[in-house]
């Protein structure tokens, strides 16, 4: 079903630990609280690196008691006006429990493609 946003994101919020647990290593701060959850970072080191037909340099989960919370998705350089372009041209809907958030970072020199669920919206920034 091509309309599933997970098809072209490829990491669906829920998943459980163990389907990436050989394909992630535990990265600082390595739990922390945010909402009133504990949530534990990861960096994502499996075959998927290439996101909307972008490739990725860092792909980051979030879990809280295993299950994936949150996902970033790191790219080099200014690619907020092609990933808007490629969602917008997706046609699908996000799920009503899911928040994303695309900018760029002049500092770092990536855009950050990040969705979340909702229960960690109050307390995300950067």
């Amino acid at each position: 079903m091509n309309n599933d946003i997970y098809n072209h994101l490829k990491f669906e919020l829920g998943t459980e630990y163990d389907l990436y647990e050989f394909q992630v290593i535990s990265i600082p701060p390595y739990e922390f609280l945010e909402n009133n959850l504990s949530l534990e970072s990861y960096e994502y080191f499996g075959d998927n690196n290439k996101i909307l037909e972008i490739t990725t340099k860092h792909i980051f989960f979030y879990f809280n008691a295993d299950v994936l919370m949150r996902v970033e998705l790191f790219y080099r350089g200014d690619k907020v006006k092609s990933l808007k372009r490629k969602l917008e041209e997706l046609n699908v809907a996000f799920p009503i429990n899911v928040t994303l958030k695309l900018f760029y970072s002049a500092t770092t020199g990536l855009t950050v493609l990040m969705y979340q669920n909702k229960v960690l919206d109050s307390f995300y920034k950067y």
